[in-house]
């Protein structure tokens, strides 16, 4: 993987990871509730479900790749119009919702695993690798180390997202709870996505 490659993969991850949803609005939550370690720990486990999500697309998409080359088309298209799906959705939310925190455990290993579990639960993040992946690499030539290079720069990436979440707890939680600020972040995520879906489609 070559450094324009990975840089593109890397921030395209980090925007994935920051982007509202049911994980980074968990981390949040907790960062500000329980604290800075905890909210990490939330996120560790987190970016650990994505990986798990992530690595099952590398190998579909692999094997899909190599012997149904046709199938390919259609998860591209398929994905391009799911990307293009959730981010329409994501546009038009207004408000978002912080109240997670009271779910999450204090204890260490607890919460790891309620994190893997909200990263590892979500359908919708299988779905975004399944038409993220292609647009970096190609899936039919891919090696191991390759493979290696992706798990870990979406990883840390995801991770490194979160912990700027974290780290900006309250100011990002005062921010985003504001009506106006919310229905804004919630535009910008929504356009990532759209224009992700659409790069997808004429690449």
């Amino acid at each position: 993987m070559d450094l324009a490659t990975f840089l593109s993969l890397a921030g395209a991850a980090f925007v994935f990871g920051i982007s509202p949803g049911p994980g980074t609005l968990a981390a949040l939550s907790v960062s500000t509730s329980q604290g800075l370690r905890s909210g990490l720990i939330l996120g560790a486990g987190e970016a650990v479900g994505d990986v798990v999500y992530l690595t099952m697309a590398i190998l579909s998409l692999g094997y899909l790749s190599f012997y149904l080359e046709p199938v390919m088309y259609v998860v591209r298209w398929i994905g391009a119009g799911y990307l293009i799906y959730l981010g329409v959705m994501q546009f038009r939310l207004s408000r978002l919702e912080l109240d997670s925190s009271n779910q999450i455990p204090t204890n260490t290993v607890k919460q790891f695993l309620m994190g893997f579990l909200i990263g590892g639960t979500n359908p919708k993040v299988i779905l975004f690798y399944l038409s993220f992946i292609p647009l970096f690499l190609d899936l039919s030539n891919i090696s191991l180390m390759t493979g290696i290079q992706i798990i870990l720069t979406v990883y840390f990436s995801v991770f490194a997202s979160l912990v700027v979440v974290c780290g900006a707890g309250n100011q990002i939680k005062s921010w985003v709870t504001k009506p106006s600020a919310a229905k804004r972040l919630n535009q910008i995520t929504g356009s990532v996505m759209v224009l992700v879906g659409l790069l997808l489609v004429v690449s």
